[in-house]
């Protein structure tokens, strides 16, 4: 497992960070099972914070995997992919879409009160519960 140094960049928001993430580019691997402790792993839908350069935040309520024991929220790729080119086409984006990073949750109170009270997304920020860590997992000799 290959892990990102997140010790020395600066906190975005005053919130306390939220679960590790793993955005799962491998289409053919699910998880079921946690790729780390190998415990079954069950769903969690939730909103996803997402940054797509230059400057465009969105949020996205997705279902993700999420494994309790080591605190490890997965997302597939694929489905991201898809869900975040169709919403650039929506609001008539010209950016392509493929290049994106997902920054953290909100809790869907706040993901509600977001959207019902139209607040501008250089507000958001504060909102946002920064993951803990994005992590990596290389196949090594197949998922076995």
């Amino acid at each position: 497992m290959e892990k990102k140094d997140e010790k020395d960049r600066p906190r975005i928001s005053k919130r306390p960070q939220r679960y590790r993430f793993f955005l799962n580019p491998y289409q053919d691997v699910r998880f079921s099972k946690c790729p780390q402790c190998t415990n079954k792993t069950g769903q969690r839908k939730l909103p996803l914070f997402i940054h797509i350069p230059p400057d465009q935040p969105v949020f996205l309520n997705k279902t993700c995997r999420y494994c309790a024991h080591c605190d490890l929220l997965i997302a597939h790729r694929n489905e991201l992919d898809k869900l975040v080119k169709h919403i650039l086409t929506m609001i008539n984006s010209e950016l392509p879409g493929d290049e994106y990073l997902v920054v953290g949750t909100v809790d869907r109170p706040v993901w509600k009160r977001i959207r019902e009270e139209n607040i501008p997304p250089h507000e958001w920020v504060e909102m946002v519960y920064i993951f803990k860590e994005a992590v990596t997992f290389t196949p090594v000799g197949g998922w076995g």
